[in-house]
């Protein structure tokens, strides 16, 4: 995302985690739904623009800093939602179970292997990830995530755990809407 306007940003509500990306720089996961971030015309007291920032994105401005006009504000997968740890700490699986809430599927182009969750027909299966560290955090799992860590592995505040493939528009038939 970047900016429109030059102004000062101010963080409404946004809730991020410390993590490192693969260069080992600290970067800041955003791990709130909710959270909003306007840019300012300080001297003139005026609200330019409020964006909401999304989930599983990260930050590349800090609250109250000045930007330009095309300045990233933050950056995040097109292509996949996410579901990020909150905490520092060991994965395990709730209800993970191969054939019943889950199977595994081969990728074409890398031959890496992983696991989607499928639908269940017992409702009282809702898998889930535990990742237990100075408290357990529980994270429900949608049918369609491709789920990103194993079970025992150790991961960092801001690691992605999941990847929820976003659905992107499908061409339909035009037959499929006409009446009989």
């Amino acid at each position: 995302m970047l900016s429109k306007f030059n102004g000062t940003v101010q963080f409404d509500g946004i809730r991020t985690t410390t993590s490192t990306d693969e260069e080992g720089n600290e970067i800041h996961v955003v791990i709130g739904r909710t959270g909003e971030l306007r840019i300012m015309d300080v001297e003139n007291d005026r609200l330019l623009v409020t964006n909401n920032i999304p989930y599983g994105s990260i930050l590349k401005v800090k609250n109250n800093q000045k930007i330009a006009k095309g300045d990233v504000i933050c950056t995040w997968d097109p292509f996949n939602a996410v579901i990020v740890a909150e905490l520092d700490g060991a994965v395990d699986f709730e209800n993970v179970i191969e054939g019943v809430t889950f199977r595994e599927e081969a990728d074409e182009q890398t031959g890496y292997k992983e696991k989607v969750v499928i639908e269940t027909k017992d409702k009282t299966k809702i898998p889930s990830i535990l990742v237990e560290g100075k408290e357990l955090k529980t994270y429900n799992l949608p049918v369609g995530a491709h789920i990103a860590v194993s079970k025992g592995d150790k991961v960092k505040s801001g690691q992605v755990l999941v990847k929820i493939p976003r659905v992107m528009g499908r061409a339909r038939d035009i037959t499929g809407g006409l009446p009989r």
